[in-house]
């Protein structure tokens, strides 16, 4: 760090030392990816930090206390002020995620702050204030490591290790096999970690059955099988990137670089088994690369063109899918709550290794559900949900248990009463 920001650093301490805290005043920092998916206050059931804020919002034992509210798309600020005018509006604060000042004279004055990622960093903060990081994955297949490795070695490391600790008091986790796992991942202080589960899984175990029915009315067809698609990003396909390949970044389908007859036979396959798949690109993707063609079919319909028709989310989506196809996303672990059959599709494993990597090998080992390798396979695996086969059930029965520690619905009341008690 040059100097001249270190001295920056140092004054913006400086005034938040000097802020006087208010102990009931909450800082809410959603995830920067709202800001491509569209998730806010209005839908925000896929967020932690919005799922929390808005049963805190409506909890009468937060009545007398002060909201701070991080918010990305400006044109909706009036639509959040009528949402929240039955909720004692005077005591909700907006802030501008692109005004930094304003965003830091806010934190300022909360004792609590909440964000939905450790990649929203506070440099500023002091010791009589608390940040909580709701985290926004539960799993282990991406390798996180390779950030460090690539950019310092083990001195980096290091230095990560500090600034988490300074930075975050805590860290939430959905068992206490993840928090090692991500603590070592990611090069965060395991103490900190404490296994309450996700506000946003809380959602899983809404009814939304009437979610599903729409979708039936839209596509027009009755919907024997829901999946949804859920693939991650590629750092190779990215020009943010540093294993960025030009090469490697060329127009493909979201099913990777395959032929016309091949998508041919897939939409054959879902015609005859009465299946839709909801395919929901990842925000990295779809907001940074130009690789992805958005092409839907009959029975392929993207996740972009039905929230234009119908306000829902990632997670109400998975409430009511039949399975879900991943590749090595951590939505996986999100999934397994659901107890239903999962379809790995790993297309370009070997790139995926070359790049990001996976935190454990071999993958395989963790992957409770058909692995498949190309669209034939996969094509083989949906056959075979909408035969009612589910041959993995009992290795997913397994890392269920192994992974989530509370199997419920009450994570947003287990974070109320853990930190306000």
């Amino acid at each position: 760090m040059k100097a001249i920001d270190k001295l920056k650093l140092e004054i913006k301490r400086l005034i938040n030392k000097k802020t006087k805290k208010n102990p009931k005043a909450v800082f809410f920092y959603p995830h920067e990816n709202c800001g491509l998916d569209g998730y806010d206050i209005l839908n925000g059931e896929s967020d932690n930090v919005l799922c929390l804020f808005n049963d805190m919002v409506r909890d009468p034992k937060f009545d007398n206390y002060e909201f701070y509210l991080l918010y990305y798309h400006d044109d909706r600020l009036q639509s959040y002020k009528d949402y929240c005018k039955n909720f004692h509006p005077e005591r909700i604060h907006y802030v501008r995620f692109k005004d930094g000042k304003g965003t830091r004279k806010a934190i300022a004055k909360c004792y609590t702050v909440f964000t939905d990622s450790d990649y929203t960093r506070l440099p500023y903060k002091v010791p009589t204030q608390r940040a909580i990081c709701l985290n926004y994955f539960g799993g282990l297949i991406k390798n996180e490591f390779h950030r460090w490795e690539n950019h310092g070695g083990f001195e980096k490391m290091l230095q990560e290790q500090r600034d988490m600790y300074r930075m975050y008091d805590y860290h939430l986790s959905i068992s206490d096999i993840s928090s090692k796992f991500i603590a070592l991942d990611n090069c965060h202080y395991y103490p900190h970690f404490i296994s309450l589960g996700f506000p946003r899984n809380d959602i899983l175990f809404k009814d939304h059955s009437a979610l599903r029915s729409e979708i039936e009315k839209l596509v027009g067809f009755k919907i024997s099988k829901l999946i949804t698609y859920v693939p991650t990003h590629r750092d190779y396909e990215n020009p943010a990137r540093e294993f960025y390949d030009a090469q490697k970044a060329k127009k493909r389908s979201i099913w990777g670089n395959v032929t016309e007859d091949e998508l041919g036979n897939l939409e054959k396959t879902l015609a005859e088994t009465g299946t839709l798949i909801i395919a929901k690109v990842h925000p990295i993707q779809q907001a940074h690369t130009n690789v992805v063609k958005a092409e839907g079919t009959q029975h392929i319909l993207f996740y972009k063109d039905l929230v234009q028709k119908i306000k829902t989310s990632l997670n109400p989506l998975l409430a009511i899918s039949d399975s879900i196809i991943t590749d090595y996303t951590t939505t996986v672990y999100d999934f397994l709550y659901m107890d239903r059959p999962i379809i790995y599709y790993f297309y370009d494993i070997e790139r995926y290794r070359e790049t990001r990597g996976f935190f454990i090998e071999p993958i395989e080992s963790i992957c409770a559900g058909h692995l498949t390798y190309n669209l034939a396979q996969m094509q083989d695996a949906i056959r075979d949900i909408a035969e009612g086969k589910d041959p993995e059930k009992q290795k997913r029965a397994f890392l269920r248990q192994l992974f989530i520690k509370y199997d419920d619905a009450n994570a947003t009341q287990r974070i109320k009463d853990f930190f306000f008690p």
